[in-house]
């Protein structure tokens, strides 16, 4: 059974972003003296590891509701700017360019044919002979 204090250990882990166990092992509680021992056998603990692994699942489906939040704001800040009479023009363009972009209506990217590639070669040739 987890204890409140090694519970308390993992959210200190995780708020020091699993990066120092001695110090979330001393804002849980225990000892500065024996901290760094007790923070190294509490994560080897079966207990413990399937606790933060369940606090960091957690953690991150938060983050990421935040993040869909977010982006719906967003999205409606650009939808706002696109549609908006007096923005510039090259502003209303970039927004409405940048919706299409993000929903997958990227235009594809061209593609140069042989026949293309060498009337391009042709024509650096004939300019560069002609600078000579």
């Amino acid at each position: 059974m987890l204890t409140e204090q090694r519970k308390k250990f993992v959210e200190e882990y995780l708020k020091l972003k699993c990066q120092n166990q001695k110090q979330a092992a001393i804002n849980a509680g225990y000892s500065p003296k024996s901290a760094a021992q007790q923070a190294c056998d509490i994560l080897k603990n079966p207990e413990v590891q399937e606790y933060l692994k369940e606090q960091k699942t957690t953690l991150i489906r938060q983050i990421q509701e935040e993040l869909v939040l977010s982006a719906s704001e967003a999205v409606a800040t650009v939808y706002s700017v696109m549609t908006n009479p007096d923005a510039k023009d090259s502003d209303r363009l970039k927004a409405a360019f940048d919706i299409l972009d993000r929903a997958g209506f990227r235009p594809d990217d061209k593609v140069v044919s042989e026949e293309e590639d060498n009337t391009v070669n042709n024509l650096f040739e004939k300019i560069e002979g002609g600078l000579k």
